[in-house]
């Protein structure tokens, strides 16, 4: 197993001359993520706004008023859960799907699409399926489900590979290559700590330059792992 130094050179080398377009296949899934993430905020925003009002002191304009913003922000969360998983699920699989093409080849843009052109369904319900899990277990305690967080980290790069395989299939084999290297991987993340923290005094926009970066290793990790 290659350590982290070694994985992050190989991650940089592979973006050279082409860091712009990981960018902006970056770039795509940031976007997406935040729409879905902008109308789960306006939701909590709104019912925190619906909740300030105390009820006691509510006439029937008030009442229906706030019924309304109820149903409004219901709507909304909606929309933002239905983003996430048709849209953002499909496009981290496609991100995931240029990561590893670019480890040993030259990608294209149309390479960010394949979550939605190659196995679509099974794209976004595996990692559907992946969150659920993760929550039920985070729900036990904080550390079991850092454990699972890890144990399916690899089953993006797995699903953009294998187009034959489903969903239990995908996650399975995630949880069977990760067995023993979980600390690698998290080993790896940390040691861009020191990145983190120079894009956080950017008020986070750095952080979306630093991401192609950080995939590109995590790319690298995966076609070490399946070595």
């Amino acid at each position: 197993m290659l350590k982290s130094k070694e994985l992050r050179a190989k991650a940089w080398n592979s973006l050279k001359g082409k860091y712009w377009l990981a960018f902006a296949v970056v770039l795509i899934v940031s976007i997406v993520d935040s729409v879905g993430n902008g109308f789960l905020n306006l939701m909590q925003n709104i019912t925190e706004l619906v909740e300030m009002v105390d009820p006691a002191e509510m006439d029937s304009t008030m009442e229906l008023g706030a019924a309304v913003l109820s149903t409004a922000a219901s709507a909304i969360g909606v929309v933002g859960v239905l983003v996430s998983i048709f849209l953002t699920n499909a496009a981290t699989v496609g991100c995931t799907h240029y990561f590893i093409k670019n480890t040993d080849s030259k990608p294209s843009f149309a390479d960010a699409f394949y979550g939605f052109k190659v196995k679509y369904f099974r794209n976004i319900g595996t990692l559907l399926l992946v969150n659920i899990k993760t929550v039920l277990w985070s729900l036990l305690f904080v550390i079991p489900g850092i454990i699972k967080t890890y144990s399916y980290a690899m089953a993006p790069f797995i699903m953009a590979e294998h187009p034959e395989m489903n969903a239990n299939e995908c996650i399975t084999m995630s949880k069977e290559i990760m067995h023993g290297h979980k600390m690698e991987l998290f080993f790896l993340e940390l040691s861009f700590i020191g990145w983190i923290f120079l894009s956080i005094f950017t008020l986070g926009i750095g952080n979306v330059f630093l991401t192609p970066y950080i995939t590109a290793a995590r790319a690298a990790f995966y076609r070490d792992i399946m070595d």
